[in-house]
């Protein structure tokens, strides 16, 4: 219940007054719409006799009088019922839910790096063997908050036999994916899925027979790149060279015939950088890609091109630009994706141009985790 104490020794008159003006113009705000015009009435006139008050012409007597009328005829305004408080806080609560929707509908959208294709622009999951012991507390949760990397070790604490190596889930059904080795009479888990697990090195299968002391798993997890994507900027003006940008795999056969076939359906998002954009002629000649009959001018293109701080370069695709001498146009309306990282990148050299009704956002801005390539993209 909330209640106003017109004679408390802590607050002045004033701003008593101030506060129950606040308060039922709050009141009046949020109910009218809905409350009966009688009780708005009774708000407008408690609103007016709080103004009068707050003159600095308005005697000191007449004030007091203000606050006496203010409780002997309005006092029922001034009082909530104990559900009151709640109700405004689930309605800020949607409101808040409503704005971070509409954000993440219109102007910047979350996303992770899953894979290396962009690297070492974009980073994605990175699963590597250790060989030294994980660091202490302090370090691992450093490590974790800053650098989203994590630590795993799986030691045979006696004798036995492997049973089973699977993935579950963190009690049982929370979403979190862990690795269980079951055993002869001991379960080890690892906080972290089966297949990273294995990226990691993890030598434990099914019918395995180990010894106490056997390190069966000792490797790090570093978490794929966090970035915000910002989707209002190709409503306004079309993809630039050399941008990163995200878009959806619909209707591009030759990416989703290959998620069917590993069982995937529906589309997915890709990010890649967009080195051409329609009527652009593109040869590789590596480490070069040329546009229009010259190397790639833009700086992003040339750092890749450089073959300098783990920039590979650029290198021949499977289907297009396959070759020495072949060249591709690319139609009118559609967009050239590359990955940064070009040997191990799957992309328009796979499966051709992206549409621009595919397109998503630019890639903007990583957020986490804070480490060299935290801040804008380029």
């Amino acid at each position: 219940m909330m209640d106003f104490l017109f004679f408390g020794k802590a607050k002045t008159e004033r701003k008593q007054l101030r506060a129950i003006g606040h308060f039922l113009a709050k009141r009046y705000r949020y109910g009218k719409d809905i409350l009966p015009t009688a009780f708005l009435t009774r708000l407008g006139e408690g609103r007016g006799l709080c103004a009068e008050a707050l003159r600095w012409i308005t005697p000191g007597t007449r004030r007091r009088e203000i606050l006496e009328q203010l409780e002997a005829r309005y006092g029922d305004l001034l009082r909530t019922d104990r559900h009151h408080g709640r109700r405004e806080n689930a309605e800020v609560a949607l409101v808040a839910i409503a704005l971070a929707l509409g954000v993440r509908a219109y102007f910047l959208q979350p996303f992770k790096i899953p894979t290396h294709s962009m690297r070492p622009t974009l980073l994605g999951i990175l699963n590597q063997p250790e060989t030294n012991l994980p660091p202490g507390p302090f370090v691992r949760v450093r490590d974790l908050i800053l650098e989203g990397k994590s630590y795993h070790r799986a030691v045979v604490p006696r004798d036995g036999g492997i049973l089973s190596v699977r993935e579950g889930r963190l009690a049982g059904i929370l979403p979190w994916t862990t690795t269980e080795i079951v055993a002869d009479g001991w379960t080890e888990t690892l906080w972290t899925s089966l297949q990273e697990a294995r990226e990691g090195g993890l030598r434990a299968r099914s019918g395995d027979q180990v010894k106490s002391g056997d390190i069966l798993a000792n490797f790090s997890s570093a978490t794929g790149d966090h970035l915000f994507v910002n989707k209002f900027i190709f409503q306004i003006r079309k993809p630039r060279r050399a941008e990163t940008f995200v878009f959806t795999t619909d209707k591009i056969e030759g990416i989703e015939s290959g998620l069917r076939l590993r069982g995937i359906e529906g589309s997915q998002y890709y990010i890649k950088r967009c080195v051409a954009v329609g009527g652009d002629v593109l040869e590789v000649r590596p480490p070069e890609l040329w546009i229009n009959g010259q190397p790639a001018q833009n700086p992003a293109c040339q750092r890749v091109a450089a073959q300098k701080d783990g920039y590979p370069g650029y290198t021949f695709g499977p289907s297009y630009l396959a070759k020495p001498g072949d060249e591709y146009r690319v139609p009118a309306k559609d967009y050239w994706a590359m990955g940064d990282n070009s040997p191990n990148s799957f992309d328009s050299r796979g499966w051709g141009p992206v549409p621009a009704a595919n397109l998503v956002g630019k890639g903007a801005f990583v957020y986490w985790p804070i480490t060299k390539r935290w801040g804008l993209i380029h």
